[in-house]
């Protein structure tokens, strides 16, 4: 796990945040299943921490154990091994037996599938957590009302959920989970059934949401564009475990594993083999372009919206785009403003999207990949990344 350290105050010296300001402790949490004669771990050690006020993104692929986590936190997964504290209070710990029940837990909960009663209407959905924890006097004092408001539902009070859109339905269960104001609120994929215009409306919504009001939240999604946008920090989960943590733009631009990269739109892998004469790539040899210290094979990283492109006859030099010549045009997949090319480059095959207004290329042409210094990054046969003293080329 790769996170920069915290610091509270300017003091010249660094050290974490104080108790006081965490709301979620997560510590050496593991959880396992079984499956058949098999026991599959899902959680491996997950050592986790969020702030007061923070909107913390799990982000990962399927089965990476980022849902698990979420419903560990909820009570709606009993873990076998470590910690979990809320609010301060310890609410699970197989070692010494204690495991709090969902309903005692101050957390609220926003589902993929909206879970509202469909024979209640939407007023009475959102009295529903009111009602359960007794809390007559948010009742009294018009805290359904409010919340509808909030989430722009307030004229949808009398209706039923089945007579609601999606995107409805999903306020009303985001409004259901603030109802009573809980000190953490969960979403496990909220958007992910929504069409993809609703579901830029409904990110915008709970980005607002979150400055205004200022919950602390877990936020879990597969969705790289939904985590950058929304995450006060970004958590990305891979095989049960963190493999990096950080500022959004932070873990964007220096994803510091290849698996990270990969999973953040990194697609394009270009093996890299260094020795005392510099380094080769694609066929192509790289004289004076990394260090002789660190010999051994290496692999570059670059999205496709990086790359360029050129025609081997407009050749020219630039100090900071490294050139690869031997390409050749195999597929075009055309979009509304971008088009996306499929090149062949000695054992690899590359993805690079240009604008439509750029050069067009046809399927057969010869071409030269550009790999900008400033967007690529490298990784060892560790699949981690390398530090930039150790290898120039194409490292940003």
């Amino acid at each position: 796990m790769n996170e920069s350290t915290v610091t509270t105050e300017k003091t010249g010296s660094e050290h974490t945040h104080s108790a006081l300001d965490v709301e979620v402790r997560v510590s050496g949490l593991s959880k396992a299943f079984q499956r058949r004669r098999e026991n599959i771990r899902v959680l491996k050690e997950v050592d986790l921490e969020v702030r007061k006020g923070e909107l913390l993104v799990l982000l990962g692929p399927s089965g990476c154990g980022k849902t698990t986590l979420l419903r560990c936190l909820v009570g709606l997964e009993r873990p076998g091994e470590g910690q979990i504290e809320l609010g301060g209070d310890l609410v699970a710990d197989p070692g010494k037996g204690i495991f709090t029940p969902p309903n005692r837990r101050n957390v609220g909960m926003v589902f993929q599938n909206y879970a509202l009663w469909p024979h209640m209407k939407v007023s009475q959905n959102v009295a529903y957590p009111l009602k359960a924890r007794k809390l007559k006097s948010a009742l009294a004092g018009g805290r359904v009302e409010e919340v509808l408001d909030i989430v722009q539902c307030g004229h949808l009070a009398d209706r039923y959920p089945p007579e609601l859109s999606g995107g409805q339905q999903q306020r009303v269960s985001l409004a259901r989970a603030l109802a009573p104001q809980p000190a953490v609120l969960l979403f496990d994929e909220p958007l992910s059934n929504l069409d993809a215009l609703l579901r830029l409306d409904m990110r915008a919504q709970i980005r607002r949401l979150h400055r205004s009001l200022g919950f602390t939240g877990v936020y879990v999604t597969h969705d790289q564009e939904e985590a950058l946008s929304l995450g006060t920090r970004v958590a990305v989960m891979n095989d049960g475990c963190i493999e990096q943590i950080g500022a959004p733009q932070e873990v964007y631009r220096n994803p510091a594993s290849e698996r990270v990269a990969d999973f953040l739109g990194a697609r394009n892998s270009i093996p890299m083999v260094v020795d005392s004469s510099g380094a080769a790539m694609a066929g192509c040899r790289i004289p004076d372009s990394a260090a002789p210290s660190l010999p051994g094979d290496y692999v570059m990283r670059i999205r496709p919206a990086h790359v360029q492109l050129r025609r081997p006859t407009d050749r020219g030099h630039d100090d900071h785009i490294t050139w690869l010549s031997g390409g050749t045009v195999v597929e075009i997949l055309p979009g509304a403003d971008r088009t996306e090319y499929i090149i062949e480059l000695a054992d690899s095959v590359l993805y690079v999207e240009i604008p439509v207004s750029g050069i067009g290329f046809h399927i057969g042409s010869a071409v030269d990949v550009g790999l900008p210094h400033a967007s690529t990054h490298c990784y060892g046969e560790d699949g981690a990344l390398t530090p930039t003293e150790h290898v120039r080329v194409g490292v940003a």
